[in-house]
Parts: C-alpha cells; sequence; structure tokens
C-alpha cells in the first residue's frame, strides 16, 4: 500500500497559524496557538513517515506587509522556514518519506519580495520542489496537485467540479490521460467528490485559524483543520484527518482578534506618521 500524507495551509509564522510552543513568546500566545499544536502533534503520531508527504502551499505566512506585520510571530523568512523545518520534522524524522512541494499564494511565498518560502521549506526537509503544479502516478491513479485560487467564497463543489471538467477537457485536448485525483488548498475548507466517471476532486484542510482579514468576508465560514490521507492499493481509499475545534478555544479568541485589530491600526498609523515627517524633512 502506498500512503500519501497532504498538508498545506499551515501559515507558520503568523499568530493565527501553525507554531511550535518553543516559537511562540508568551505576550503572543493565544487559546488556538496551543489548541491546533496538540492537534498537530497527534496528527503527526497517526501519520508519522508516509510513503509520500505533498505540501500544498502557503506553509508559512511571509513578510505580512499588507497587516504591518502584528500578526506575525516573526516576519523573518529564515525564522519561518526554519519553524516550518522543526513542525515537519515531527510528521518525517525517519527521513524515508518522499516529499514533494508547489507554491502556494503569491503574498504568502513572497512572489513581490524576491523569494518563494514554500520552496525553501520543501528543500528544508529534503523535499522536491515541483512549481505550481504536477501530476504523478501511482498504480492506477494519476494525482494531480495544485494550490488552488479564484473565488475562495465559492461553493465548494462548484468550484471543486469546474477543476475535473476543466481537468477533462485539458486532457482530451492534449490526447493524454487525465488525473484521476485532483487535490487542492488555498479554500480552508474540507470537501471531497467523486463524479460520474469516478474521478475524485478533494478540497483539502488548514491548520490556520479565521484571521480578521478573513472574517470580513464572510461571518459563517468556519475553516476546516487537519490534513487528507490516500491510501492506494487495489482500491483506493480517501480520508480526512479532521479536528474539530472547541468552542471554548474560540470565544477565547474572540478578545484576541479585537487586540490584533487594534495592534494593527496603531502600527498602520505610526508608518503614516513615519511617512509625513520624512516627507516634512524631505522639503527642507
Amino acid at each position: 500500500m502506498s500512503k500519501i500524507v497532504t498538508v498545506g495551509d499551515t501559515h507558520i509564522g503568523s499568530i493565527y497559524g501553525l507554531a511550535h510552543p518553543e516559537s511562540v513568546a508568551k505576550e503572543r500566545h493565544n487559546a488556538f496557538l496551543g489548541w491546533i499544536f496538540e492537534s498537530w502533534q497527534e496528527f503527526c503520531r497517526k501519520h508519522k513517515n508516509p510513503d509520500y508527504l505533498i505540501l500544498i502551499g502557503d506553509m508559512a505566512d511571509g513578510s505580512q506587509t499588507k497587516t504591518y506585520g502584528v500578526d506575525a510571530l516573526s516576519t523573518d523568512t529564515d525564522v519561518q522556514v526554519d519553524m516550518a523545518k522543526t513542525l515537519l520534522n515531527m510528521l518525517v524524522p525517519a527521513g524515508t518519506t518522499t516529499i514533494y512541494g508547489i507554491s502556494g499564494s503569491g503574498y504568502h511565498m513572497g512572489e513581490g519580495h524576491a523569494t518563494n518560502i514554500d520552496r525553501r521549506v520543501t528543500e528544508a526537509v529534503n523535499g522536491e520542489y515541483k512549481g505550481n503544479i504536477f501530476e504523478f502516478d501511482i498504480k492506477q491513479e494519476r494525482i494531480q496537485i495544485a494550490h488552488g485560487g479564484t473565488a475562495s467564497m465559492m461553493n465548494p463543489s462548484t468550484y471543486i467540479q469546474r477543476e475535473i471538467n476543466l481537468s477533462k477537457a485539458d486532457a482530451q485536448k492534449r490526447k493524454t490521460k487525465g488525473p484521476t485525483i485532483l487535490v487542492r488548498g488555498h479554500q480552508h475548507r474540507f470537501y471531497m467528490i467523486q463524479d460520474d466517471s469516478g474521478v475524485y476532486g478533494v478540497l483539502n484542510g488548514c491548520w490556520q485559524y479565521i484571521t480578521p482579514f478573513m472574517s470580513k468576508k464572510s461571518a459563517n465560514i468556519t475553516p476546516s483543520f487537519g490534513g487528507t490521507i490516500i491510501e492506494i492499493n487495489e482500491a483506493t481509499k480517501i480520508y480526512r484527518e479532521e479536528f474539530l475545534l472547541p468552542e471554548t478555544v474560540r470565544q477565547q479568541m474572540v478578545g484576541y482578534e479585537k487586540l490584533s485589530m487594534q495592534r494593527q491600526s496603531l502600527k498602520k498609523a505610526e508608518d503614516h506618521q513615519k511617512w509625513k515627517e520624512t516627507l516634512r524633512v524631505q522639503k527642507f
């Protein structure tokens, strides 16, 4: 049997992402960080050393220029890569797993800052970086991996069915075998369908709490926390390892989110004042 574990949207470096307790200063700790690390420990215990580990993008949060760094445990990308390596080594400590990684969202991977954090994270754990999309075959299955995107609030069924339809049309045009399993991230929600022809479409979960930016889009979408497992033998089994957010953690995060938004407003005002002072000096 071949076992594939898919992990993505960990947003390591964010105060709302996955973090090892040793990377979190006492004043930055929150209820979610404690709970999600415990969930990660359980995930690693259950799925340690799979045959394949797929890193599906947005592994680190990047420099956070849009939020002025106030939602970051660290904006140093070198530090974030080291944080990611520590966490992933909990899942693949033996060095026997084949690891592939792809790019996530341009903003988080550092597209505008002459770096690619997802590539660096992949290579830090001795994985092979595959760009934006790649396919590989295991027995009867052809698995297509991409981070995904476009209309993150779209109905999951509509989005993944569209991806399946496009993959079939493209394979027909290229006169090649199309993927039998499509895996996407980005939406921070689990979802899976199998169409009439037997093709699977899978949305992977995440390891990041809903941020103030996300909550402005909708007040009624809770992320799905965890990863996707694919087991291929004579038959194929696909399932999610999901961790349900306790309501107590959600309630504790309400005040923390407000504090984060206040910090962001203050930092924005400080930066604007510095900019005005710089202009004033330049005039003279």
